[in-house]
């Protein structure tokens, strides 16, 4: 009897999470009033990050950035993912075959309610509906760099490909 083959291991995901956390810092002090940013030498002006005050307001952005013709040439027409409140607080997730779950707390600030947190989960629904990754393995970052491009735009998506790289997390190619 043989065992069922297990999926490769995610050995990039927490490299992914360390990128992603310095660059949404760089996106809170933009929101907070310091929108230039030096990256990688450069000086880029940072968009101001939204922030969905509840959860229909973060499905209606959720099905405008999938309407963007960048996504829609990368992967396609694809039908907008079910956004529904996850229980816990710690984590946000993407499920098959097309749910993000969301943590939105009773009290208090709802982390995950943001855009760099939902365009991170929207990534995973474009890569794996369109069967273009899987997990946080490459190409799974290039596709949030062209979420990051059509919805918050180039010098957002320069910024995470900078911290991508000081991360040494592999991109790949689309």
């Amino acid at each position: 009897m043989t065992r069922p083959l297990s999926p490769p291991r995610d050995a990039q995901r927490s490299r992914v999470y360390r990128a992603e956390d310095d660059w949404s810092a760089r996106l809170d002090a933009a929101r907070r009033g310091a929108p230039l940013a030096t990256v990688a030498g450069s000086s880029v002006l940072l968009p101001t990050e939204l922030r969905f005050g509840e959860l229909a307001a973060a499905r209606s952005y959720a099905a405008r950035v999938l309407g963007l013709p960048p996504v829609g040439a990368l992967a396609g027409p694809i039908a907008a993912p079910e956004l529904r409140p996850r229980r816990g607080q710690r984590a946000a997730h993407w499920e098959p075959p097309g749910v993000i779950a969301l943590p939105i707390p009773e009290h208090g600030v709802p982390w995950a309610l943001r855009e760099c947190v939902l365009l991170h989960e929207l990534a995973h629904h474009v890569a794996e509906t369109a069967g273009l990754a899987s997990g946080h393995r490459a190409p799974y970052p290039a596709v949030l760099l062209v979420l990051v491009g059509a919805a918050l735009g180039d010098e957002a998506a320069f910024a995470l490909r900078v911290a991508y790289a000081e991360h040494e997390v592999e991109v790949g190619v689309l």
